[in-house]
């Protein structure tokens, strides 16, 4: 997962201390480092978070849902080394703020923590949080990272349980820390002291404080490791300005700099919390269903005889969860968003593809009997997308197979009866 470097977390910490302005890129590996910003943070690591979890390889801490120092004394997970780090981050970001600093006057100066900036800062969230939710139900493949390291990183704090209460303690307060911090930083401070800088111009000065937002909310490293990657720096980019450009709107409309503070914290809490709660509850779901008994002239029970149960149990994993709905069938937009935590990157048109020869009755969704007869011959979905893709896999051969196998499971019943 791609994340900040220390050295330029202080850097930015010298810079709102008014002193001198130093980057300094110190490359650090997954193990080592965490999130600076509990927030959508695009990652090619994310790939394995859907694989079925019978297929899942077994490798060291990195594919772990939790990493080392999580708690899970009675029952509950929380990563507290990953906590312990985020609140020091955003500690340092907020030095001058705990020791009575510029940070400390700023606040003391613009922010009013009245009813009405409550409430306004709960209507500056609306817009953030329907921006959130059309980015996560996106199939857009641009934001497929940016869904699958939420997700991922929620895993890595609070596990793969649903933990209600948990989470709601924990995401609470370092929601408000970031949200104080941040905008105190790059509201309350930066824009007056670009708006020295630029001769007065107030519009020039949100637009460098907003970009300056967003690109410290991304591993600038990641523009020297690959196309891909500088593509997802870019999206995040992108994103970020749009979160930064609502909360600097905020502090315009209102001239009360609570009202950003109040509103950057709530989106912060709806993405640590309400990210944690449907990763979890879909996973609940897929192992629920995973569990279910199988009947035994079902088409399960006949490629559980011919490939094992750790298939089909592996095969109901990848189905349910991809079914984000939980309708039971897989639509094209589910099969082909489901099919980015694999790597494979389908356009519209290939996915459309994929979905027809899978949906062997024509309904218009993928019942998960007509995704083990897909899935079945080829023995695994990659395999079985790419016969599709490359014609060895068609809707009349899939079709037939199905119609042939309950022509089979008729006779061996009537014979029974």
């Amino acid at each position: 997962m791609k994340r900040i470097p220390l050295s330029f977390i202080l850097a930015f910490a010298r810079t709102v201390c008014g002193k001198q302005f130093v980057l300094s890129f110190a490359p650090q590996s997954p193990a080592n480092s965490q999130a600076l910003f509990a927030r959508r943070v695009p990652s090619r690591e994310a790939a394995i978070s859907l694989e079925p979890l019978a297929a899942r390889p077994q490798r060291p801490a990195e594919t772990k849902l939790f990493a080392a120092g999580a708690d899970k004394s009675d029952g509950v997970v929380v990563n507290r080394g990953l906590v312990r780090q985020t609140v020091l981050n955003q500690a340092l970001l907020g030095w001058t703020i705990w020791t009575g600093g510029i940070g400390a006057q700023v606040l003391a100066r613009d922010a009013s923590f009245t009813p009405a900036a409550f409430l306004a800062g709960v209507a500056g969230v609306v817009p953030l949080i329907v921006m959130s939710r059309l980015i996560e139900t996106s199939e857009s493949a641009a934001v497929a990272d940016l869904n699958l390291s939420t997700n991922l990183l929620m895993l890595r704090y609070f596990g793969d349980k649903p933990q209600p209460l948990v989470a709601f303690l924990v995401s609470a307060p370092i929601a408000a820390l970031t949200g104080l911090v941040e905008e105190t930083n790059f509201r309350g401070l930066l824009i007056p002291q670009l708006l020295q800088s630029t001769g007065g111009s107030l519009p020039t000065a949100v637009a460098l404080s907003t970009l300056l937002f967003a690109v410290l909310h991304a591993n600038p490293l990641s523009f020297f490791q690959g196309r891909e990657s500088a593509q997802d720096a870019l999206v995040l980019i992108s994103y970020q300005i749009l979160t930064g450009s609502v909360f600097a709107a905020l502090l315009l409309l209102t001239g009360n700099l609570a009202v950003p503070v109040i509103s950057h914290s709530l989106f912060d809490f709806y993405v640590f919390f309400f990210t944690h709660i449907t990763v979890t509850t879909q996973i609940q779901y897929a192992a629920n269903e995973a569990s279910m008994p199988i009947a035994p002239r079902s088409i399960e029970a006949k490629w559980q005889a011919k490939r094992g149960e750790e298939f089909l149990i592996g095969c109901k994993e990848t189905f349910y969860l991809s079914d984000t709905n939980r309708d039971g069938v897989l639509s094209r937009e589910e099969l082909r968003i489901a099919l980015y935590s694999y790597g494979m990157r389908l356009s519209k048109a290939d996915s459309a593809i994929v979905a027809s020869a899978a949906d062997t009755d024509r309904s218009g969704a993928i019942d998960f009997g007509e995704f083990l007869e897909y899935v079945g011959p080829s023995g695994s979905p990659s395999k079985a997308i790419k016969g599709s893709l490359l014609g060895t896999v068609t809707v009349d051969n899939a079709r037939e197979s199905h119609t042939m196998y309950q022509k089979d499971v008729e006779a061996v019943y009537q014979v029974q009866v």
